[in-house]
């Protein structure tokens, strides 16, 4: 590792990783720094959903390789589904078409998230440390000085013309820019957990199941099942207590479906802010969820990829054209924001 770079990332997912090659693909000498050692879990369903796939085609290529999917491999849109004890299952929208153009797969993948962020990152080609964390940044002789910690040890300094923060919704780059980030009052706690079971009950296997239950929570609840383990999801508001609201989703998952789960084997949790869309200062750009970048009822996987992409052309240009970069991202953001606006409109996230 070195002490300079054109470029450096802060986040390893693939919001970082699509801006990395991005930037690869331009010339630029680029780091991508990452606080956990890789390859590393990630909480999400881990779904891939039409629009991650044209993506991940046109960024980088084509699909994951076999490895980093998990059984059941494919799941049918249509497979979907909400529920509630009035009206059984109905059909739930996850996604909706972007620019008035409908995606033709009907066909969700399902993947490990440790696997799928680590191959994104090795296919950007780009260089990158990991247990290597952010602490601060400041400005030294027209550089952009970026203070980090080797395995919580080693305080360290990098330099760089551009700073991106892809570090996600718990941004430690974002409150430094934008104060109020960390004030936000609209903010969902999410917790996990990963079960063995030995029986699904009524729940059909390839299936992603969807609840609205305010006695679970204040925003949807979901269960899916991933190799050999039944992926419980709940959310809520500040002041509820997540691992009550799990034993209740167990309880109610059992009562009306018959799901016999036996021990957690982990868990993982987050908080996900529903902040307005920031886009940086000067020479440090925001992307993915650090940007406020989601779509339809908290899906971030595309976002994540399609702004961090324009991210790495923005500060690419800016590099070797000059301009101003955040007029550059804007500009080529505008059709995100715009599908963003649309998926406000059609949230279905929340407990009515």
């Amino acid at each position: 590792m070195k002490k300079e770079y054109q470029a450096i990332i802060v986040g390893s997912g693939p919001a970082g990783a699509a801006c990395a090659k991005a930037l690869k693909n331009e010339g630029i000498e680029v780091l991508v720094i990452e606080k956990d050692k890789l390859p590393r879990n990630k909480i999400c369903s881990g779904v891939l959903f039409d629009q991650t796939q044209v993506l991940l085609d046109q960024y980088f290529g084509g699909l994951p390789p076999e490895d980093v999917y998990c059984d059941p491999k494919i799941m049918k849109k249509e497979n979907i589904l909400e529920w509630n004890k009035e009206k059984g299952f109905f059909p739930y929208v996850w996604e909706l078409p972007k620019d008035g153009q409908p995606f033709s797969s009907h066909e969700l993948y399902n993947v490990w998230r440790s696997k799928f962020d680590y191959w994104l990152l090795k296919e950007s080609g780009v260089e990158y440390k990991d247990n290597c964390k952010f602490n601060n940044y400041s400005m030294e002789n027209g550089k952009i000085k970026v203070e980090v910690s080797i395995n919580d040890k080693e305080n360290i300094d990098l330099y760089c013309s551009y700073l991106i923060g892809a570090d996600g919704g718990g941004s430690r780059v974002r409150p430094l820019l934008d104060p109020a980030f960390m004030k936000i009052e609209q903010a969902v706690a999410v917790y996990q957990g990963y079960y063995r079971f030995s029986d699904m009950g009524s729940l059909e296997d390839a299936h992603w199941y969807v609840f609205l239950e305010p006695q679970i929570g204040e925003a949807i609840s979901c269960a899916h099942r991933k190799d050999d383990f039944l992926t419980l999801c709940v959310c809520g508001f500040k002041g509820r207590s997540l691992k009550k609201s799990m034993e209740d989703f167990k309880n109610l998952l059992a009562e009306n479906f018959q799901v016999v789960l036996k021990d957690m084997q982990r868990d993982e949790g987050c908080v996900m802010r529903m902040a307005p869309p920031y886009l940086g200062k000067d020479n440090i750009i925001l992307t993915g969820e650090a940007a406020g970048m989601l779509y339809l009822n908290g899906e971030g996987i595309s976002t994540a990829i399609d702004s961090g992409y324009r991210a790495g052309i923005a500060v690419a240009q800016g590099i070797k054209k000059g301009g101003n970069v955040l007029e550059i991202y804007e500009k080529e953001l505008e059709g995100v924001i715009r599908h963003m606006e649309l998926c406000k409109e059609n949230m279905h996230f929340f407990v009515t």
